[in-house]
């Protein structure tokens, strides 16, 4: 037995893989986020629009639908995150791709308002536990000194995705091309399609494969260099007794609020100001798309300082971001919003997800998504509800946005109180004291 432990150890000392698959699940995060979330997320707009146009539905009906997601999201979080820890993401994903291509494939069939909203209740379903969540569970596996760059480079999928998606999108729902129905038909099918085989690359942790987190090469006594010595996993458990759980929830919750705001109604807003929808479309594809170097920046950054003034200093650029859009009137003001918004929006990105892994360990990670979801989608349901509202009963977006930036202020102000927790108390045997 010891001879065979002896040589399982060289061979993985000898073994050394030219390029750390780590990094490998780090294209395939940007390739899935950006394939499952463009068209769900950053797309919205431009579902309501078609939606709009092709019913007259109000905007607050339309709205309800996307909140009605973000409500089914902070049920199923917590779920979603148990499965991934039990089942693996690679499961999960594969799950929720799926269950994205049926719900596109009823939205394609919709007639009535119930079955918009059961269609996109299924997609969101679907998007809840086919991306960002288990993938950035993976991405936490397989690293840590490199956790939060590495997660900047996953999260480019949303960026890079709505930069070519969403204005392709709004191109195809036109009547006189494709229209919504079929580009709804057409990606429903896809998605059903792709599903197997993208996830088939998808390696739930390093160990599974005699790797360890970063590519750290084992010591002569087979140990992962990759940890310090002081590092911790906590459980479930223990993760939401501590107070700097719920800061990190709300407080990412408040800023998310006007993220989900901005992802339904911007691009109304801008069809409003005089710009058309193509353009507007545009003008949001290019700001997703400088949000994707913004995430590099971030995660550079998050590696260096701390990240929860990391995310207060973003989190108050994307706010203010949301104030510039108000005032855009032409394309000329554009790059502005852009440059700002883009910005504070793409850098928090990854620490958002990096600062619990930093925190809290590797362990129970996905739980602590999952959990973490519950306040953040009860928020980011009331965001685009209480915009659509607002500009039904009073014909504009000023007010709401205004309000849902001084919340996106105050949300990204508390993170300075989310500073790292000490290590759980637990008694000799292992388990935590109360």
């Amino acid at each position: 037995m010891k001879i065979l432990r002896a040589t399982n150890k060289l061979s993985f000392l000898k073994r050394k893989e030219p390029i750390f698959y780590g990094w490998w699940l780090v294209v395939l995060t940007l390739l899935i986020n950006a394939g499952s979330s463009s068209p769900v997320w950053g797309g919205v707009g431009v579902w309501i629009d078609s939606l709009e146009q092709h019913f007259g539905w109000s905007r607050t009906q339309l709205s309800f639908a996307f909140s009605l997601g973000q409500l089914e999201g902070s049920i199923i979080g917590p779920v979603v995150g148990i499965l991934v820890d039990r089942i693996g993401p690679k499961n999960v994903v594969l799950a929720g791709i799926s269950i994205i291509g049926f719900g596109f494939i009823l939205l394609s069939q919709t007639q009535s308002l119930g079955m918009f909203y059961l269609s996109y209740a299924v997609i969101m379903l679907g998007a809840s536990g086919g991306g960002w969540l288990p993938m950035m569970t993976v991405i936490n596996n397989w690293f840590d000194k490199k956790r939060t760059i590495a997660m900047g480079f996953g999260g480019l999928g949303f960026s890079i995705g709505s930069f070519l998606l969403v204005p392709a999108l709004a191109w195809m729902v036109e009547p006189s091309r494709v229209g919504w129905q079929m580009t709804s038909l057409g990606l429903g099918i896809f998605f059903l399609l792709v599903g197997f085989p993208i996830t088939r690359f998808i390696r739930n942790s390093p160990e599974e494969y005699g790797e360890v987190p970063d590519g750290a090469v084992s010591d002569e006594t087979g140990q992962d260099q990759s940890s310090g010595p002081n590092d911790v996993d906590y459980d479930i458990l223990e993760v939401i007794k501590t107070r700097v759980f719920w800061i990190i929830s709300i407080c990412h919750g408040m800023s998310s609020m006007l993220i989900s705001a901005m992802m339904v109604h911007l691009i109304l807003i801008l069809k409003d100001q005089g710009i058309s929808i193509q353009t507007a479309a545009i003008i949001w594809g290019f700001t997703m798309g400088f949000s994707g170097l913004a995430q590099i920046i971030g995660g550079f950054i998050g590696d260096r300082i701390p990240k929860n003034i990391a995310l207060c200093l973003f989190g108050c650029v994307q706010a203010l971001g949301v104030l510039i859009a108000l005032r855009i009137d032409s394309v000329y003001l554009a790059p502005i919003f852009v440059i700002v918004y883009g910005f504070g929006f793409g850098a928090r990105i990854p620490l958002g997800s990096a600062i619990r892994g930093e925190y809290f360990g590797r362990k129970a990670f996905g739980k602590v998504l999952g959990f973490s979801m519950v306040p953040m989608f009860l928020m980011m349901m009331l965001g685009p509800l209480f915009a659509g509202w607002m500009y039904d009963t009073s014909g504009s977006y000023d007010t709401a946005f205004i309000i849902l930036a001084g919340i996106g202020f105050v949300g990204s102000g508390g993170f300075l109180l989310a500073r790292k927790p000490p290590p759980p108390k637990r008694s000799k045997l292992g388990f935590a004291n109360s």
